[in-house]
């Protein structure tokens, strides 16, 4: 990630591109909030003011500008932010402390981007002259490579300070059975009681308890003009399978409210507010109805980072990696595998083989099978008996979690589902403790007995 760490008067400031890659293109929603966070909790440690890079091709920018008693963060649009993107822009060159790279790689992006956009794109050349100079060839890969070294270099700089000041800190304060430095936000007053008035006008009480919920579609990135991906196929899920855990948390007293955009499949059921397909969906209230939610519901969207940014329990439903259960309060269904030529629906613990993971959902063996209505339901029941505090570990929940360790010490886990589930670091959380009963070993589910 591109980052400048300055001092300006004796104040430490930390610059950050949370919208692009290193390589120059946007990052998704999801990696935007990841990126956010991390970038809040080096600020927190450090200490030092945070200033978020304004984009225009920014997907959602209200998330930057949330404020925060912990951490200070620079208004986008005040004086101070004209003046550190103006501070951001003179100091390029300099960034990584190479400015004959960073020449480099900006003529690199200039001709592999809008030259190469416009040669594309015209009506005047001739399509032997336009494919001629739009090759793929030697050239444009030297130019590609040119890029590459430039990312490689600003996400190794950034790795070192995360790893040195937040990662391994926490990880010692964690093995001490400490907590470790986090962050509260807040929307800015005024939006806040502009919120407040939407929600009432769509009938959500400030005394009902809420629970978000995001069931990830199609049509998000079609809409968006962006390519639908085998990958995105892949964690994409059925609205229709959830109706009867919204159901039994009416039935509870929550207030469901559904997030995600317009060309979402339409809900309407009593109790539950659509804010996806609503006239009146905003960002905002978006953030609003997240930051007084319970706990959110998700899949491997958006979303479900928004709720970790604000600190939120997440149950992630058809997950297809176990990056999730960061946090002792995360609970996880995952997308369970099915074989193909044998119609062997894997256990949990089967996944978590180098057999599968080898392979993983990338070739034509196994295919995805989504979660079924009545396991979406039992582990939402489950879920408030986590956030009240009255789950107790089942042996197959402590049995999952001793297995991603070892699968993590293995060197097993992927950076995809494409290469299987995959695997990021310590999980303090763990599998929704039903799931866990009935899908992580089915045939040696229960503890050893005593001698």
């Amino acid at each position: 990630m591109e980052h400048f760490l300055v001092r300006v008067r004796g104040r430490r400031l930390l610059l950050a591109d949370v919208h692009r890659g290193s390589g120059g293109h946007g990052v998704g929603y999801g990696m935007t909030l990841i990126r956010m966070r991390r970038v809040l909790l080096l600020g927190r440690v450090l200490p030092a003011t945070v200033f978020f890079v304004p984009s225009r091709s920014a997907l959602n920018t209200a998330v930057t500008e949330l404020e925060s008693d912990d951490v200070r963060i620079i208004k986008p649009r005040s004086a101070a932010a004209r003046a550190l993107t103006a501070l951001w822009i003179l100091a390029a060159p300099f960034r990584i402390g190479n400015p004959w790279l960073w020449a480099r790689r900006t003529f690199a992006q200039m001709v592999t981007g809008p030259f190469y956009r416009a040669v594309e794109h015209s009506t005047s050349l001739p399509r032997r002259v336009r494919r001629f100079l739009i090759r793929q060839g030697p050239f444009y890969q030297r130019l590609k490579a040119v890029s590459a070294r430039y990312a490689a270099k600003s996400d190794t700089a950034w790795t070192a300070k995360y790893r040195t000041h937040v990662l391994e800190p926490f990880r010692a304060l964690e093995d001490a059975g400490r907590d470790t430095p986090g962050f509260r936000l807040r929307l800015p007053a005024e939006r806040e009681i502009e919120a407040s008035r939407q929600a009432a006008r769509l009938g959500i009480r400030p005394d009902a308890p809420i629970v978000t919920v995001h069931v990830r579609e199609s049509g998000y990135r079609t809409t968006g003009g962006l390519t639908q991906r085998g990958w995105d196929d892949i964690r994409n899920a059925h609205i229709e399978d959830f109706f009867p855990s919204f159901q039994a948390l009416v039935e509870r007293g929550y207030t469901v409210v559904r997030l995600g955009d317009p060309s979402m499949t339409p809900v309407t059921m009593p109790g539950v507010v659509d804010l996806a397909t609503s006239p009146d969906r905003d960002p905002w209230l978006d953030i609003w109805c997240t930051m007084r939610s319970r706990f959110l519901i998700g899949c491997d969207s958006g979303p479900s980072w928004l709720a970790v940014l604000l600190d939120l329990p997440v149950l992630t439903v058809n997950a297809v990696h176990f990056r999730d259960a960061s946090r002792a309060t995360d609970r996880i269904l995952c997308k369970l595998a099915r074989d193909r030529y044998t119609g062997h629906l894997l256990s949990v613990s089967e996944m978590l083989t180098e057999d599968f993971l080898r392979v993983g959902f990338k070739g034509d063996r196994y295919e995805c099978v989504d979660n079924d209505p009545d396991d979406i339901q039992r582990a939402v029941v489950d879920m408030i008996e986590v956030i009240e505090g009255r789950e107790q570990p089942s042996w197959p929940q402590r049995r999952f979690n001793r297995r991603l360790l070892e699968v993590d010490r293995q060197k097993l886990g992927a950076s995809s589902a494409l290469e299987g589930v995959a695997v990021a670091g310590r999980a303090r959380g763990t599998l929704s403790r039903r799931f866990a009963k009935a899908h992580f070993a089915p045939e040696d589910a229960s503890p050893p007995s005593a001698g």
